[in-house]
């Protein structure tokens, strides 16, 4: 509640007194009492000044990174006395580093009056951010007293990934599943080879029925197809603690999660059916889909994923080949100082899964301890187990334009 400038006149006060009380001068005695005078109408005006009110917050509930979102917030004033000049301050840790503080200034306030305000925000990191709580903070007109209180009132929005253009990328294994027992749907350029017969089940098109077969057994039956072409991929993310390498959005986790996520995009977007798979603080595993709403839940996870797990990536990935069907594609980002997890992709290769592998160059996104770097021979011998996998790969560094990395397959 005190401020320097209220301190400062306290201070004035009590040696004015003490010297218009030693030496009986009255024009000290005057300016005593000017200066307690002011003391006692600023504490009196704050008190009358300060702020009684109700705050409703609305904002969209997601957004993307770098987005522009409108903050509107509705002031009551809940008091049958008007209020002046008043500053409101909103707290979204989602911002940018320089701006997670907006402050908002209201000039007046009628009373029991609601008054509608806005302010934009910029979404600066993925993440699930709580907007709030607000301070309101008023002072008394000449500015010695000052009085601050919080009003919880909390709003939240998820802020997903930015993705980038991917123009091209490798072609992906195919493998074929059987139609039975999956519901069917008419996609366009899917091909279907004979596969056997079995019972008419409700919702099976007429023209599959096999009319001899439905003759001789007395009861429809009818053709089962097998898909071919059928094309599957298996995203894995690197979330063990420490593997986080960088500052800020510049981090080694923050590029795997734009590049996996604009990879899944664009594969959802080809009619890829698409998992995705990490093993942070608890084992997530998105089961393969396709659409968008399969998109959506893509994103949703990588929105808050942290490198705060347990498991290596080689251990993530020992788990993830019992979830990578045979004939698939395996993609995943390693770090360029990872041996281990090289000698866990074998396995996806005896499969016959392809593999697509990002390399991210540990050295370019900031310090790290000095064992973690890898002195030039076991670079040689990272990049040898690389060339056995005989994997598509894509090498990265802090600042690269990500476009530019994808643009030829």
């Amino acid at each position: 509640m005190f401020t320097s400038k209220s301190a400062f006149l306290l201070i004035t006060v009590i040696i004015l007194l003490a010297i218009a009380w030693n030496t009986d001068v009255t024009i000290v005695y005057i300016f005593f009492s000017i200066a307690f005078v002011m003391f006692l109408l600023s504490f009196a005006h704050l008190q009358f000044n300060v702020p009684d009110i109700s705050i409703e917050r609305e904002v969209q509930d997601t957004a993307y990174e770098d987005d522009i979102v409108n903050v509107k917030m509705t002031i009551h004033n809940k008091r049958a006395l008007p209020l002046y000049f008043f500053e409101l301050l909103d707290i979204f840790r989602g911002g940018p580093p320089d701006e997670q503080e907006t402050s908002l200034f209201v000039l007046s306030l009628k009373p029991r009056e609601s008054k509608k305000i806005s302010y934009i925000a910029n979404c600066y990191k993925r993440g699930l951010w709580k907007i709030g709580p607000v301070s309101v903070i008023s002072q008394d007109a000449l500015g010695f007293f000052k009085n601050k209180k919080t009003i919880n009132v909390f709003s939240e929005i998820l802020v997903y990934p930015s993705l980038f253009r991917i123009f091209s990328f490798p072609p992906l294994a195919s493998g074929s599943v059987s139609w039975m027992g999956v519901e069917t749907a008419r996609i366009s350029g899917d091909s279907h080879e004979f596969f056997g017969v079995r019972e008419y089940q409700r919702g099976d098109a007429m023209s599959r029925i096999h009319w001899l077969s439905s003759a001789r057994h007395n009861k429809l039956i009818v053709k089962q197809f097998e898909r071919n072409a059928v094309q599957e991929a298996t995203i894995v993310l690197d979330l063990k603690k420490g593997h986080d390498i960088g500052a800020g959005k510049d981090t080694t986790l923050e590029y795997a999660v734009k590049i996996t996520g604009s990879i899944a995009r664009f594969l959802l977007n080809e009619g890829v059916l698409v998992q995705m798979i990490g093993y942070g603080k608890e084992a997530v595993i998105l089961p393969f889909g396709k659409g968008d709403s399969h998109m959506y839940k893509i994103l949703e996870y990588l929105a808050g994923v942290q490198a705060d797990g347990d498991f290596t990536l080689s251990q993530a990935l020992e788990e993830a080949s019992f979830a990578a069907p045979e004939r698939s594609t395996l993609i995943t980002v390693i770090l360029d100082n990872d041996i281990d997890s090289l000698s866990s992709l074998v396995q996806f290769k005896i499969k016959g899964v392809k593999l697509i592998i990002i390399v991210l160059a540990t050295s370019t996104f900031g310090h790290m301890d000095e064992e973690a770097y890898l002195n030039m021979e076991e670079a040689k011998k990272f990049d040898d187990a690389l060339a056995n996998l005989e994997a598509i790969v894509y090498r990265v560094s802090k600042g690269d334009e990500l476009e530019k990395k994808f643009e030829t397959a």
